[in-house]
């Protein structure tokens, strides 16, 4: 279903394998440099690179996945902008952008999640694996005209996940995710709160780091693909 025809693009992907639950790993692999080396150390993590060939299909896979995702999400909230205001795009997150996240979870047999270290829905919060990775992004993103790429993680179970970040990428994301009271009107913060009581997505600035795309590709999917 999928084909390696992005092998070229994805070759200068940095590949990391965080390998969970095993003692010792193999570093055979090209791909395992000594900054991969270092930022799995960082994390308390074992390196385990994934082969070439199956870098490059979960790479793709991943990127169809989250690309379909933010099309269907972005469409569907612009439409909501333009018929209302923030408060009337606020209630289609609430009710509307869950059910395309799982959606596209059944379709592609993945667990898809949308996380963030500051959380407006308290279920978009992190599990300990995904800290893990955002850290890397994290530290990325702090140094000079960092270009922030795709993160490939081996689970001891035999899963591999998927991770790419989440920026505040135009203005009109300010609206629901920028300074209260100056990006954020006061009226459109208190349906925010009333949506999302313990809501910590604010106070961000065009091009930070908002969060990432969490996927979780089972054995299942993995071998059928």
């Amino acid at each position: 279903m999928h084909t390696l025809n992005k092998n070229m693009k994805h070759s200068s992907v940095m590949i990391v394998i965080l390998c969970l639950g095993i003692a010792a790993c193999s570093q055979s692999q090209k791909r395992g440099t000594e900054e991969q080396k270092t930022q799995a150390e960082r994390v308390q993590v074992h390196l385990k690179p994934l082969s070439p060939e199956d870098s490059a299909k979960y790479l793709e896979m991943g990127d169809d996945i989250v690309g379909e995702t933010k099309r269907k999400i972005s469409t569907t909230l612009m439409e909501a902008m333009e018929k209302g205001s923030v408060k009337y795009a606020a209630q289609f997150c609430n009710l509307v952008a869950y059910p395309i996240v799982d959606s596209m979870s059944k379709a592609h047999n993945a667990r898809i999640r949308r996380v963030s270290d500051r959380p407006r829905n308290p279920k978009d919060a992190m599990d300990e694996d995904e800290k893990k990775v955002f850290a890397m992004f994290k530290e990325k993103m702090s140094q000079p005209n960092a270009e922030v790429k795709p993160i490939l993680v081996q689970y001891g179970d035999g899963t591999v996940g998927y991770y790419t970040p989440i920026k505040i990428s135009m203005p009109v994301c300010l609206k629901c995710h920028g300074e209260v009271g100056k990006d954020i009107t006061t009226e459109d913060y208190a349906e925010l709160k009333r949506l999302y009581p313990e809501d910590k997505a604010v106070g961000y600035k065009e091009g930070e780091l908002r969060g990432m795309f969490s996927i979780r590709f089972t054995k299942s999917y993995s071998q059928a693909n």
